[in-house]
This record gives C-alpha cells, sequence and structure tokens, in this order.
C-alpha cells in the first residue's frame, strides 16, 4: 500500500516536472517565432545572431533562454500604464517583451559587460524591428547599456509553475 502511494505521488510530481517542461517548449516556440520574425528587420542593427533554447538552472528551474538584442525606455513613458495595469516607473527594474507571459521573473545579461539584472516581464513590446527585450532605464543603467542604448544580451526566463502544476505536487 505505502509502495503504491509512493508511486502515485511520484507520477505527480514527474508529471508536474513533464508538464512545466511542456509549457516552457511551447513560450519558447512563440519567442522563437518573434525573434525569427524581428531578427529579418534588424539589418545594421544586428548586434548578436538570435537564438532560443530551453534549459534547466542548477536549482532545476526551467529556464527559456533568448540571445538577442535589448533597448530601453524611459521618460516618455514614465507614469503611464503598462500591459499588467502597473504605472511604468522608469526607475523600476522591470521590462517589456513582446511574448514572455506578464509577470515573468527574468535576468537579463549584458553580453558585452557581463552585467546582470533581475527584471519582471510587466509590459509588452519593444516596438522597434529588431529589438527582443525594452529594459525601464533603471534596469539598463545595472547593464550600463544607457549610453549606446542598445546591447547584445543574454535573456534567461523562469517559467513559473502553473496552478495545474502546483496542485499536482
Amino acid at each position: 500500500m505505502v509502495f503504491l502511494i509512493f508511486i502515485s505521488l511520484t507520477g505527480y510530481i514527474f508529471g508536474g516536472e513533464k508538464d512545466a517542461n511542456q509549457e516552457a517548449k511551447a513560450i519558447a516556440q512563440k519567442v522563437k517565432r518573434q525573434a525569427k520574425n524581428s531578427e529579418k528587420a534588424e539589418g545594421s542593427q544586428d548586434l548578436v545572431k538570435d537564438k532560443v533554447t530551453v534549459k534547466k538552472d542548477d536549482k532545476g528551474q526551467t529556464i527559456v533562454e533568448q540571445i538577442g538584442e535589448a533597448s530601453y525606455y524611459g521618460q516618455g513613458f514614465h507614469g503611464k500604464k503598462t500591459a499588467n495595469g502597473d504605472k511604468f516607473d522608469q526607475n523600476d527594474r522591470t521590462a517589456a517583451h513582446p511574448t514572455l507571459p506578464l509577470g515573468t521573473e527574468a535576468t537579463v545579461t549584458n553580453l558585452e559587460t557581463g552585467n546582470s539584472v533581475d527584471v519582471k516581464i510587466n509590459d509588452r513590446g519593444p516596438y522597434v524591428k529588431g529589438r527582443d527585450i525594452d529594459l525601464s532605464k533603471g534596469a539598463a543603467k545595472d547593464l550600463g547599456m544607457t549610453k549606446d542604448g542598445v546591447a547584445p544580451v543574454k535573456i534567461e526566463a523562469k517559467v513559473a509553475p502553473t496552478e495545474q502544476n502546483t496542485e499536482k505536487k
């Protein structure tokens, strides 16, 4: 009896892990499609070859990793409503991404300087062709990219477990 309960619980845990992986792969496909469309329009702005993969971090968390270009937005949008309903604060550590789910936490690393910043995806954009993520001015400062305005980056987005996955555990 105890063995059957163990097998049953183990199946739920592995099933939840499988669901998170499937969810990450679905998100990665959307990100990849968007990046491919955007890559075509980059021209001279192409700082790095775009790439999207799914991996696990050292804690076993599923990560959607994207290599691409970042820009930042600030004063003109300060105080305006973001896609998730928050007021945009250019000094916060937030970002706009065209396809990552709103509320996603991500680490963005400047591939030129090695500087990293943790951001929360709370808006949609960027709307400039060839850009993969728009950072708040505060996040851009942490990456050391406010002088040039753009930088090649690695985006590591943590795939949050869905309610369905957490109920199974």
